[in-house]
């Protein structure tokens, strides 16, 4: 029971690190994920005025993610505590884990209202190259680069 606890712990630590982190690594080629965005940008064209619009929705979109990164992170820790307690209180872990699932839905509709900003700021053909240089860029977890 102690080792799937500990387990538990373990895992919850290494997701919630890994998702914080994710954006902060830098790929194969050195850059940061920010550095990869601003070239996708240079070669879109954009006007100023949809330099500006980017900006604030990147502004807010960064704000509204952090916040929400600090409750998981909140979250998480609570969950921590109970899993170390000797006497599990499993409603308050289970009320714990709908908070984090609750928080992980949160981030994915931030990032869903990101994207629609984004595509009713650039033009249909900006968006399209939009994605596809994104793709090209994003790291393939199915197949680590070779070494």
């Amino acid at each position: 029971m102690k080792k799937e606890i500990l387990g538990m712990v373990a895992i919850l630590g290494f997701l919630f690190s890994n998702t914080i982190g994710w954006a902060q690594q830098p790929d194969a080629d050195g850059k940061h994920r920010g550095e990869h965005i601003q070239e996708i940008f240079k070669q879109l064209n954009l006007t100023d005025e949809q330099k500006k619009e980017l900006e604030a929705n990147k502004q807010q979109n960064r704000v509204q993610m952090k916040a929400v990164h600090q409750q998981m992170k909140v979250a998480m820790d609570a969950m921590q505590d109970e899993l170390m307690k000797p006497q599990l209180d499993m409603d308050r872990i289970h009320e714990l884990h709908a908070k984090i699932k609750s928080l992980q839905n949160q981030t994915e509709d931030q990032r869903l209202n990101s994207i629609l900003a984004v595509r009713q700021i650039l033009t249909t053909d900006q968006f399209t190259k939009f994605i596809g240089l994104m793709h090209r860029h994003k790291p393939d977890d199915d197949h680590p680069p070779e070494h």
